[in-house]
Protein backbone atom coordinates (compact mmCIF):
# COMPACT_ATOMS: atom_id res chain seq x y z
CA UNK A 1 0.00 0.00 0.00
CA UNK A 2 1.39 3.26 -1.19
CA UNK A 3 2.44 5.96 2.12
CA UNK A 4 0.93 9.56 2.19
CA UNK A 5 2.77 12.19 2.47
CA UNK A 6 1.99 12.49 6.52
CA UNK A 7 3.21 8.70 6.77
CA UNK A 8 6.50 9.24 4.43
CA UNK A 9 7.51 12.87 6.21
CA UNK A 10 5.91 12.43 10.13
CA UNK A 11 5.66 15.31 11.93
CA UNK A 12 8.71 15.82 14.96
CA UNK A 13 8.38 14.00 18.48
CA UNK A 14 5.83 16.80 20.28
CA UNK A 15 8.10 16.38 23.54
CA UNK A 16 11.68 16.40 22.18
CA UNK A 17 10.38 19.45 20.03
CA UNK A 18 9.16 21.39 23.16
CA UNK A 19 12.90 21.01 24.88
CA UNK A 20 14.12 22.55 22.03
CA UNK A 21 11.85 24.96 21.69
CA UNK A 22 12.38 25.99 25.41
CA UNK A 23 16.60 26.42 24.55
CA UNK A 24 16.06 28.18 21.56
CA UNK A 25 13.48 30.63 22.75
CA UNK A 26 15.49 33.48 24.41
CA UNK A 27 17.78 33.45 21.17
CA UNK A 28 14.83 33.88 19.61
CA UNK A 29 13.49 36.68 21.73
CA UNK A 30 16.80 38.35 21.26
CA UNK A 31 16.42 38.39 17.78
CA UNK A 32 12.96 39.75 17.50
CA UNK A 33 13.93 42.45 19.71
CA UNK A 34 16.73 43.61 17.53
CA UNK A 35 14.45 43.61 14.55
CA UNK A 36 11.59 45.58 16.90
CA UNK A 37 14.53 48.05 17.60
CA UNK A 38 15.08 49.11 14.21
CA UNK A 39 11.63 49.39 13.37
CA UNK A 40 10.83 51.42 15.84
CA UNK A 41 13.83 53.41 14.91
CA UNK A 42 12.69 53.69 11.36
CA UNK A 43 9.59 55.06 12.65
CA UNK A 44 10.25 57.55 15.26
CA UNK A 45 13.47 58.90 11.95
CA UNK A 46 10.22 59.80 9.61
CA UNK A 47 8.01 61.03 12.68
CA UNK A 48 5.59 58.32 12.27
CA UNK A 49 3.20 57.55 14.78
CA UNK A 50 2.74 53.46 15.08
CA UNK A 51 1.67 51.08 16.68
CA UNK A 52 4.45 47.87 17.03
CA UNK A 53 3.70 44.47 18.33
CA UNK A 54 6.05 41.58 18.51
CA UNK A 55 5.97 38.19 19.21
CA UNK A 56 7.69 34.35 19.15
CA UNK A 57 5.05 32.06 18.08
CA UNK A 58 3.61 30.27 21.40
CA UNK A 59 4.00 26.54 21.36
CA UNK A 60 0.89 25.55 21.42
CA UNK A 61 0.32 27.45 18.41
CA UNK A 62 3.69 26.42 16.30
CA UNK A 63 2.31 22.80 16.78
CA UNK A 64 -1.17 23.20 15.99
CA UNK A 65 0.09 25.18 12.66
CA UNK A 66 2.31 22.42 11.74
CA UNK A 67 -0.83 19.74 12.19
CA UNK A 68 -3.49 22.29 9.85
CA UNK A 69 -0.75 22.82 7.26
CA UNK A 70 0.23 19.16 7.02
CA UNK A 71 -3.49 18.23 6.73
CA UNK A 72 -3.50 20.54 4.03
CA UNK A 73 -0.38 20.12 1.78
CA UNK A 74 1.62 17.50 3.58
CA UNK A 75 5.10 17.46 5.57
CA UNK A 76 6.92 17.54 2.25
CA UNK A 77 5.50 21.29 1.52
CA UNK A 78 5.77 22.15 4.96
CA UNK A 79 7.44 25.66 6.22
CA UNK A 80 6.51 27.93 9.15
CA UNK A 81 6.97 31.42 9.13
CA UNK A 82 5.93 32.99 11.26
CA UNK A 83 7.48 31.99 14.12
CA UNK A 84 8.76 35.31 14.58
CA UNK A 85 6.06 37.77 13.77
CA UNK A 86 6.21 41.61 14.45
CA UNK A 87 3.06 43.64 13.43
CA UNK A 88 2.65 47.55 13.13
CA UNK A 89 -0.66 48.85 13.32
CA UNK A 90 -1.08 52.22 11.46
CA UNK A 91 -3.78 55.53 11.76
CA UNK A 92 -3.83 56.07 8.13
CA UNK A 93 -3.61 54.47 4.75
CA UNK A 94 -0.52 56.81 3.83
CA UNK A 95 1.84 55.14 6.66
CA UNK A 96 1.32 51.56 5.23
CA UNK A 97 2.67 52.98 2.27
CA UNK A 98 5.42 55.11 3.85
CA UNK A 99 6.63 52.53 6.34
CA UNK A 100 6.57 49.47 3.47
CA UNK A 101 8.92 51.36 1.85
CA UNK A 102 11.41 52.19 4.87
CA UNK A 103 11.36 48.36 5.30
CA UNK A 104 12.28 47.63 1.99
CA UNK A 105 15.40 50.54 2.34
CA UNK A 106 16.50 48.36 5.99
CA UNK A 107 15.84 44.91 5.18
CA UNK A 108 15.92 42.21 3.05
CA UNK A 109 12.35 41.49 1.80
CA UNK A 110 12.14 37.94 0.76
CA UNK A 111 8.14 37.92 0.12
CA UNK A 112 5.70 40.86 -0.07
CA UNK A 113 1.36 39.64 -0.28
CA UNK A 114 -0.99 42.21 -0.44
CA UNK A 115 -4.28 40.20 0.99
CA UNK A 116 -6.25 42.02 -1.21
CA UNK A 117 -3.90 43.20 -4.24
CA UNK A 118 -4.12 47.03 -3.23
CA UNK A 119 -1.10 48.68 -4.11
CA UNK A 120 -2.39 51.81 -3.21
CA UNK A 121 -3.90 53.49 -0.54
CA UNK A 122 -6.22 55.37 -2.93
CA UNK A 123 -7.92 52.33 -4.05
CA UNK A 124 -11.19 50.55 -3.49
CA UNK A 125 -10.23 47.22 -1.32
CA UNK A 126 -9.40 46.05 2.09
CA UNK A 127 -5.82 45.08 2.15
CA UNK A 128 -3.16 43.46 4.94
CA UNK A 129 0.39 43.57 3.88
CA UNK A 130 2.05 40.62 5.10
CA UNK A 131 6.23 40.73 4.52
CA UNK A 132 8.47 38.48 4.85
CA UNK A 133 12.30 39.57 5.85
CA UNK A 134 15.50 37.83 6.26
CA UNK A 135 16.42 37.13 9.57
CA UNK A 136 20.27 36.20 9.28
CA UNK A 137 21.22 35.66 12.77
CA UNK A 138 18.64 32.50 12.82
CA UNK A 139 20.46 30.94 10.20
CA UNK A 140 23.43 30.80 11.70
CA UNK A 141 21.28 28.56 14.74
CA UNK A 142 19.78 25.53 15.25
CA UNK A 143 16.22 25.89 13.68
CA UNK A 144 12.74 24.02 15.45
CA UNK A 145 11.77 22.18 13.12
CA UNK A 146 9.99 23.09 9.38
CA UNK A 147 11.17 26.86 10.41
CA UNK A 148 12.87 29.22 8.63
CA UNK A 149 15.48 31.94 8.58
CA UNK A 150 12.77 34.56 8.32
CA UNK A 151 10.69 37.46 10.30
CA UNK A 152 6.89 37.88 8.98
CA UNK A 153 5.67 41.43 9.28
CA UNK A 154 2.10 42.51 9.25
CA UNK A 155 1.18 45.87 8.26
CA UNK A 156 -2.67 47.28 8.86
CA UNK A 157 -4.19 50.11 9.81
CA UNK A 158 -5.99 50.41 12.84
CA UNK A 159 -9.51 49.71 11.18
CA UNK A 160 -7.67 46.70 9.91
CA UNK A 161 -6.79 45.68 12.63
CA UNK A 162 -10.06 45.29 14.42
CA UNK A 163 -11.28 43.47 11.64
CA UNK A 164 -8.25 41.09 11.43
CA UNK A 165 -8.62 40.48 15.09
CA UNK A 166 -12.65 39.41 15.16
CA UNK A 167 -12.39 37.77 11.97
CA UNK A 168 -9.37 35.17 13.84
CA UNK A 169 -11.95 34.68 16.10
CA UNK A 170 -15.20 33.68 14.10
CA UNK A 171 -13.35 32.28 11.22
CA UNK A 172 -10.06 31.40 11.86
CA UNK A 173 -9.85 29.53 15.25
CA UNK A 174 -13.17 28.62 14.74
CA UNK A 175 -14.26 24.98 15.05
CA UNK A 176 -17.94 25.57 13.93
CA UNK A 177 -18.59 25.61 9.96
CA UNK A 178 -18.69 29.10 8.47
CA UNK A 179 -21.82 30.70 9.23
CA UNK A 180 -24.91 30.75 7.01
CA UNK A 181 -25.22 33.09 3.40
CA UNK A 182 -26.92 35.57 5.79
CA UNK A 183 -24.05 36.43 7.44
CA UNK A 184 -21.66 35.79 5.13
CA UNK A 185 -23.02 38.89 3.40
CA UNK A 186 -22.83 41.00 6.84
CA UNK A 187 -19.06 40.03 7.43
CA UNK A 188 -18.46 41.26 3.68
CA UNK A 189 -20.81 44.33 4.35
CA UNK A 190 -18.79 45.20 7.36
CA UNK A 191 -15.49 44.58 5.36
CA UNK A 192 -16.49 46.99 2.75
CA UNK A 193 -17.96 49.62 5.24
CA UNK A 194 -14.24 49.45 7.26
CA UNK A 195 -12.13 50.02 4.15
CA UNK A 196 -14.52 52.80 2.98
CA UNK A 197 -13.86 54.44 6.58
CA UNK A 198 -9.99 53.92 5.85
CA UNK A 199 -10.39 55.65 2.94
CA UNK A 200 -12.68 58.62 4.37
CA UNK A 201 -10.25 58.99 7.16
CA UNK A 202 -7.32 59.28 4.42
CA UNK A 203 -9.35 61.96 2.19
CA UNK A 204 -9.85 63.92 6.11
CA UNK A 205 -6.25 63.73 6.31
CA UNK A 206 -5.31 65.23 2.85
CA UNK A 207 -8.03 67.74 3.21
CA UNK A 208 -6.31 68.75 6.32
CA UNK A 209 -2.68 68.42 4.90
CA UNK A 210 -3.90 70.99 2.07
CA UNK A 211 -5.36 73.41 4.52
CA UNK A 212 -1.96 73.54 6.51
CA UNK A 213 0.41 74.04 3.43
CA UNK A 214 -2.06 77.08 2.40
CA UNK A 215 -1.60 78.13 5.54
CA UNK A 216 1.74 77.75 6.05
CA UNK A 217 2.29 79.58 2.16
CA UNK A 218 0.39 83.08 3.63
CA UNK A 219 2.12 82.93 6.85
CA UNK A 220 5.38 83.11 4.90
CA UNK A 221 3.98 85.52 2.64
CA UNK A 222 3.04 87.96 5.18
CA UNK A 223 6.62 87.30 7.05
CA UNK A 224 8.17 88.14 3.33
CA UNK A 225 6.13 91.09 2.77
CA UNK A 226 6.50 92.23 6.49
CA UNK A 227 10.68 92.27 5.85
CA UNK A 228 10.26 95.50 3.78
CA UNK A 229 7.32 97.36 5.24
CA UNK A 230 9.60 100.48 5.95
CA UNK A 231 9.78 101.09 2.35
CA UNK A 232 5.73 101.03 1.46
CA UNK A 233 4.42 104.91 0.86
CA UNK A 234 1.46 105.06 3.12
CA UNK A 235 -0.38 106.76 0.48
CA UNK A 236 -0.46 103.87 -1.75
CA UNK A 237 -2.60 101.43 0.94
CA UNK A 238 -5.52 100.91 -0.34
CA UNK A 239 -9.12 101.23 1.64
CA UNK A 240 -10.13 98.90 3.09
CA UNK A 241 -13.42 97.34 3.08
CA UNK A 242 -13.59 95.92 6.70
CA UNK A 243 -13.82 98.52 8.91
CA UNK A 244 -17.33 98.11 9.46
CA UNK A 245 -18.44 95.42 12.10
CA UNK A 246 -19.16 92.32 11.02
CA UNK A 247 -23.19 91.22 11.69
CA UNK A 248 -24.12 87.56 11.79
CA UNK A 249 -26.39 86.33 9.22
CA UNK A 250 -28.76 83.88 9.86
CA UNK A 251 -28.02 80.52 7.88
CA UNK A 252 -29.54 76.93 8.22
CA UNK A 253 -27.15 74.92 9.97
CA UNK A 254 -26.96 72.44 7.50
CA UNK A 255 -25.89 74.84 4.64
CA UNK A 256 -23.51 76.15 7.16
CA UNK A 257 -20.57 74.53 6.62
CA UNK A 258 -20.53 73.79 2.99
CA UNK A 259 -21.24 77.73 2.91
CA UNK A 260 -17.97 77.98 5.12
CA UNK A 261 -16.17 75.42 3.42
CA UNK A 262 -16.45 77.02 0.12
CA UNK A 263 -15.66 80.67 1.33
CA UNK A 264 -12.46 79.59 3.17
CA UNK A 265 -11.41 77.48 0.22
CA UNK A 266 -11.88 80.14 -1.92
CA UNK A 267 -10.04 82.65 0.57
CA UNK A 268 -7.00 80.32 0.76
CA UNK A 269 -6.93 80.39 -2.90
CA UNK A 270 -6.83 83.73 -3.32
CA UNK A 271 -4.47 84.68 -0.51
CA UNK A 272 -1.99 81.93 -1.49
CA UNK A 273 -1.91 83.99 -4.92
CA UNK A 274 -1.32 87.26 -3.28
CA UNK A 275 -4.66 88.64 -4.66
CA UNK A 276 -5.69 89.75 -1.06
CA UNK A 277 -8.21 92.09 -0.96
CA UNK A 278 -10.32 89.07 -2.36
CA UNK A 279 -9.18 87.12 0.23
CA UNK A 280 -10.27 89.73 2.71
CA UNK A 281 -13.37 90.20 1.32
CA UNK A 282 -14.56 86.49 1.40
CA UNK A 283 -13.33 85.99 5.03
CA UNK A 284 -15.40 88.97 5.79
CA UNK A 285 -18.44 87.28 3.76
CA UNK A 286 -17.19 84.19 6.07
CA UNK A 287 -17.55 86.33 9.81
CA UNK A 288 -20.99 87.03 9.15
CA UNK A 289 -22.08 83.72 8.85
CA UNK A 290 -22.53 81.92 12.42
CA UNK A 291 -19.42 80.29 13.66
CA UNK A 292 -17.94 78.36 16.50
CA UNK A 293 -15.55 80.84 18.73
CA UNK A 294 -12.80 78.72 17.61
CA UNK A 295 -13.55 79.27 13.78
CA UNK A 296 -14.31 82.76 13.92
CA UNK A 297 -10.47 82.75 15.81
CA UNK A 298 -9.27 81.52 12.66
CA UNK A 299 -11.30 83.02 10.24
CA UNK A 300 -10.10 86.61 11.88
CA UNK A 301 -5.83 85.27 11.81
CA UNK A 302 -6.01 84.79 8.39
CA UNK A 303 -8.28 88.18 7.35
CA UNK A 304 -5.72 89.63 9.84
CA UNK A 305 -2.46 88.34 7.67
CA UNK A 306 -4.47 89.54 4.87
CA UNK A 307 -4.16 93.06 5.48
CA UNK A 308 -0.56 92.69 6.67
CA UNK A 309 0.51 91.53 3.27
CA UNK A 310 -1.53 95.19 2.22
CA UNK A 311 0.12 97.18 4.84
CA UNK A 312 -2.94 97.61 6.75
CA UNK A 313 -0.99 96.79 10.10
CA UNK A 314 -3.47 98.68 12.37
CA UNK A 315 -6.92 96.70 10.71
CA UNK A 316 -4.60 93.72 11.19
CA UNK A 317 -3.37 94.21 14.93
CA UNK A 318 -7.23 94.33 15.00
CA UNK A 319 -8.23 91.02 13.36
CA UNK A 320 -5.24 89.46 15.42
CA UNK A 321 -7.01 91.05 18.94
CA UNK A 322 -10.51 89.37 17.50
CA UNK A 323 -8.83 86.25 17.15
CA UNK A 324 -7.17 86.18 20.62
CA UNK A 325 -10.45 87.46 22.25
CA UNK A 326 -12.30 83.94 20.26
CA UNK A 327 -9.46 81.62 21.27
CA UNK A 328 -6.89 82.56 23.92
CA UNK A 329 -5.50 79.24 22.82
CA UNK A 330 -4.53 80.47 19.19
CA UNK A 331 -1.19 80.61 19.06
CA UNK A 332 -1.15 81.63 15.37
CA UNK A 333 -2.50 84.50 16.15
CA UNK A 334 -0.33 85.52 19.29
CA UNK A 335 2.75 85.34 16.64
CA UNK A 336 0.81 87.55 14.28
CA UNK A 337 0.34 90.15 16.81
CA UNK A 338 4.12 90.08 18.23
CA UNK A 339 4.88 91.11 14.46
CA UNK A 340 2.22 93.16 13.88
CA UNK A 341 3.56 95.10 17.37
CA UNK A 342 7.02 94.87 15.74
CA UNK A 343 6.02 96.38 12.56
CA UNK A 344 4.36 99.42 14.63
CA UNK A 345 7.43 99.73 16.55
CA UNK A 346 5.62 98.48 19.62
CA UNK A 347 9.06 96.16 21.33
CA UNK A 348 7.47 95.72 24.54
CA UNK A 349 4.09 94.43 23.47
CA UNK A 350 6.00 92.40 20.97
CA UNK A 351 8.09 90.51 23.15
CA UNK A 352 4.87 89.72 25.47
CA UNK A 353 3.41 88.28 22.55
CA UNK A 354 6.52 85.96 22.03
CA UNK A 355 6.82 84.89 24.98
CA UNK A 356 3.45 83.55 25.95
CA UNK A 357 3.75 81.71 22.35
CA UNK A 358 6.56 80.33 24.17
CA UNK A 359 4.91 79.78 27.28
CA UNK A 360 1.94 77.44 25.14
CA UNK A 361 4.52 76.12 22.62
CA UNK A 362 8.25 75.71 24.57
CA UNK A 363 9.14 72.75 21.91
CA UNK A 364 8.25 74.70 19.03
CA UNK A 365 10.57 77.69 17.10
CA UNK A 366 7.66 80.17 15.84
CA UNK A 367 7.88 81.84 19.18
CA UNK A 368 11.83 82.24 19.83
CA UNK A 369 12.41 83.38 16.10
CA UNK A 370 9.50 85.78 16.38
CA UNK A 371 11.08 87.31 19.68
CA UNK A 372 14.93 87.28 18.44
CA UNK A 373 13.62 89.38 15.59
CA UNK A 374 12.45 91.62 17.95
CA UNK A 375 15.32 91.72 19.95
CA UNK A 376 17.16 92.44 16.77
CA UNK A 377 15.52 95.70 16.10
CA UNK A 378 16.07 96.56 19.88
CA UNK A 379 19.38 96.22 19.47
CA UNK A 380 19.22 93.31 22.16
CA UNK A 381 21.66 91.66 20.20
CA UNK A 382 22.99 89.20 22.61
CA UNK A 383 19.18 88.23 23.76
CA UNK A 384 18.81 87.92 20.15
CA UNK A 385 21.11 85.20 19.55
CA UNK A 386 20.25 83.12 22.21
CA UNK A 387 16.77 83.26 20.82
CA UNK A 388 18.32 82.29 17.42
CA UNK A 389 20.21 79.21 18.70
CA UNK A 390 17.10 78.21 20.40
CA UNK A 391 15.21 78.38 17.57
CA UNK A 392 17.94 76.31 15.19
CA UNK A 393 17.76 74.31 18.21
CA UNK A 394 14.25 73.24 17.34
CA UNK A 395 14.29 73.72 13.68
CA UNK A 396 18.57 73.19 12.20
CA UNK A 397 17.37 73.61 8.67
CA UNK A 398 15.94 76.93 9.38
CA UNK A 399 17.85 79.44 6.85
CA UNK A 400 16.60 82.57 8.08
CA UNK A 401 17.78 81.95 11.59
CA UNK A 402 20.57 80.66 10.27
CA UNK A 403 21.31 83.89 8.63
CA UNK A 404 20.63 86.40 11.33
CA UNK A 405 23.15 84.38 13.77
CA UNK A 406 25.88 85.13 11.53
CA UNK A 407 24.89 88.57 11.30
CA UNK A 408 24.82 88.59 14.91
CA UNK A 409 28.03 87.07 15.61
CA UNK A 410 29.81 89.74 13.20
CA UNK A 411 27.77 92.09 15.11
CA UNK A 412 28.99 91.03 18.80
CA UNK A 413 32.14 89.29 17.63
Amino acid sequence: MKKSKQDQFPLPDRAATEKLYAELRPNYELILYDIYQQLHQLAEEEGLSLTLKYRVKAFDSYCEKLVRLNKLQGSEMLQITDLLGVRIVCPFLEELEIIEQLIAQRFEILEMEHKAEQHSFREFGYDSVHLLIRADSLECEEQLPYSCGVCEIQLRTILQEAWAEVEHELVYKSDIGMPNHSIRRKLASLNASLTLSDLIFQEIRDHQKEIRQRGLKCRQAVESMSCGYRNIDIAQIPDSDVSEPEKEIPVPEHLTSKKLEKLMFGALEAHSNNQFRKAINLYSSALKIKLDPAIRSLVYNHRGMALFALAEYNKGLEDFNKSIEYNPENSRAWTNRGLAYRVLEKFDQSLENYDRVIDMHPQQYEGYWGRAQTCFEMKLFSRALSDCHKTIERKADFTPALELEKALRRQLF
